[in-house]
């Protein structure tokens, strides 16, 4: 699928620079806690050094490729919206700032029947999907009291997306699988209703792009066009708003 290198890469590194200078302290110094005064240093020397977050809440994949069908279109935004569950442990051995691990599984599934996906062949199609993403990486923290109870976490890292596709189009069986490279960035509040556990909301953009997969076993590169203002290929990139608990230690 063909995308406009101009029309992409501005919303790209819009999103990179509004979420990522969350996770990213204005200076060094403020990872450390060095510029703090000491009541300050003490509210946040305070604070658990580990902690657990467990989170689920809904995702939005922005594939939307071009030239299809309304039949298809319709079919295509039912997969695009899906599940996630994530999980995040992260020690904080700064005031301020935290490094740590985050693992995502997003999960959708669409059917539809007597579908026309395009306008010449005039063969209708009785479909299923089953698409599942799995994201492991490390990540960055950045973290600053907000009210009392309150806290904004941050986050930026990057690391490995595996795909697992799987449909059925009127009876034949197709798997699609690809292992790629994804950067992620989050920003969400916590609340903190006792010492040691806090409720939270938090949202998140995972950037990818697939250029190479398998289907059915059988290895596909994208071809680049010619033309340097495009490039060829399937976006794995996802919105997400998830809320949770989290637990400190």
């Amino acid at each position: 699928m063909c995308h406009p290198f101009l029309r992409r890469i501005p919303v790209l590194v819009f999103l990179f620079s509004a979420l990522g200078l969350w996770a990213l302290p204005v200076r060094a110094d403020d990872i450390l806690g060095d510029d703090i005064n000491e009541e300050e240093s003490h509210d946040y020397n305070g604070m658990p050094k580990l902690r657990l977050s467990l989170e689920t809440g809904y995702s939005q994949w922005m594939y939307n490729p071009d030239n299809i069908t309304s039949d298809y279109d319709g079919f295509l935004n039912s997969l695009e919206s899906g599940w996630n569950t994530a999980a995040e442990v992260a020690w904080f051995p700064w005031p301020k700032g935290g490094i740590g691990a985050n693992w995502i599984w997003f999960l959708s599934k669409a059917k539809g029947n007597n579908l026309l996906l395009d306008t010449t062949s005039g063969v209708h199609h009785n479909m299923s999907e089953r698409a599942s993403f799995v994201y492991y990486g490390p990540t960055f923290l950045s973290r600053l009291q907000f009210g009392r109870f309150g806290l904004i976490v941050a986050g930026f890292g990057g690391g490995l997306l595996y795909m697992n596709d799987t449909w059925t189009d009127n009876g034949k069986e197709a798997v699609v699988k690809a292992t790629t490279y994804a950067a992620v960035a989050n920003v969400g509040w916590d609340y903190s209703f006792y010492r040691l556990v806090s409720f939270g909301i938090n949202g998140r953009a995972l950037l990818s792009n697939l250029k190479e997969y398998t289907y059915n076993g059988r290895k596909v590169s994208i071809k680049q066009p010619d033309d340097p203002h495009y490039w060829a290929n399937i976006s794995l990139t996802r919105f997400e708003l998830d809320a949770g608990i989290r637990f400190g230690l």
